[in-house]
């Protein structure tokens, strides 16, 4: 494996969002948004083998708006993706910006109302706010093969963070859009579980 591997760059502005919940859905989109705006990128498809992810922030305003001349895909006002590039080929700015740390409010243990992809994060890992969103947006790539119609409608989705029963049930579930594996690069061990999709549930019959 190269030691000069490509990742995508999650951007998140700091203080434009206080929830982990929020944080990871819109990271999440912005990535599905930007494997499909640049599908016919060579790097692209080099990289969709191994999608390694790196979730920065943009500190002030001027970070922000340089992040958004650079080739990009946005979700909401506040996340950016950048696709993959090789870390030295990363550039002064992004250079510069530091890893994305801010404690956020953590999720909800159940489900509100409504539709969309439910990630259930990992009740045993003690991961960085930086960590999490990427392995939410590694989830929402993964699940977005498996629900096209999901992918086009923008995303929608809810971020959990259930006891350990509940994920546990979850992870042997035969419907999952989706199941991150982590490869152990770091903060988690080899092998671990860290994130599932759920597939958004089906509407009620009248």
């Amino acid at each position: 494996m190269t030691d000069d591997p490509l990742r995508m760059y999650l951007v998140l502005l700091r203080g434009a969002v206080g929830e982990l919940s929020r944080a990871g859905a819109l990271a999440g989109a912005a990535a599905v948004a930007c494997v499909r705006e640049f599908a016919d990128d060579p790097t692209m498809a080099e990289w969709l083998p191994r999608p390694g992810k790196v979730c920065l922030r943009a500190r002030t305003e001027s970070q922000w708006r340089q992040v958004l001349e650079l080739p990009h895909t946005l979700a909401g006002d506040a996340a950016a993706a950048l696709p993959p590039r090789r870390r030295s080929e990363r550039g002064p700015l992004l250079e510069r910006l530091q890893a994305m740390s801010t404690e956020l409010e953590p999720p909800p243990e159940t489900p509100r109302p409504g539709d969309g992809v439910r990630y259930l994060i990992n009740p045993e890992l003690q991961m960085s706010s930086g960590k999490t969103i990427a392995q939410i947006a590694h989830a929402a790539v993964m699940a977005a093969d498996a629900l096209p119609d999901w992918a086009r409608a923008g995303c929608p989705a809810q971020v959990l963070a259930p006891d350990e029963p509940t994920f546990a049930g979850a992870c042997a579930r035969e419907d999952l859009a989706a199941k991150v594996v982590d490869a152990g690069l770091t903060e988690v061990a080899p092998g671990t579980v860290t994130v599932l999709a759920l597939a958004p549930p089906a509407p009620a019959r009248a």
